[in-house]
């Protein structure tokens, strides 16, 4: 007999997605498009959880902004004080599921990763040469005529 443990970050919700806790903000639509700052609590593939003091009656198609995994449409499916429980109108995929909620200096840090494989690698500019020794002993005698002249 083959005894395993499996061990999920994350909650296993009632229709049997793995939501993970976030507390992340982001940006929301509603249907006229006006952006809202939300605080994401929770998501998984099919849904998430987010707070707000706008209310969005169940039923309601939205858009969310994911960060790493761009805009999502979803649908409020249920509303209890400020918080409001989502479902995706089509499931994340699963490799969109580790950038969702990737902060902004992770998306930059890729975007400039990639940059640099695809783009030949920068030279340094070539140093000035220091002036002949003729060049400098006459700078110095201009100089110093200067402040006698005075």
């Amino acid at each position: 007999m083959l005894v395993a443990r499996l061990e999920v970050l994350g909650e296993v919700d009632p229709r049997g997605a793995i939501r993970f806790h976030v507390a992340s903000e982001t940006t929301l639509r509603g249907a006229d498009g006006r952006p809202i700052e939300v605080l994401v609590d929770n998501f998984s593939r099919t849904g998430f959880l987010f707070v707000s003091d706008e209310e969005f009656p169940a039923g309601t198609l939205i858009a969310i902004g994911l960060s790493g995994a761009g805009s999502r449409e979803a649908q409020v499916v249920w509303r209890e004080d400020r918080r409001h429980g989502c479902e995706f109108l089509v499931p994340l995929p699963q490799s969109k599921m580790a950038r969702a909620f990737e902060g902004q200096a992770s998306v930059i840090a890729n975007l400039e990763a990639e940059l640099r494989k695809r783009l030949p690698a920068a030279r340094p500019a070539p140093a000035e040469a220091p002036p002949p020794p003729q060049a400098r002993k006459q700078k110095l005698v201009d100089a110093i005529r200067q402040i006698l002249d005075k």
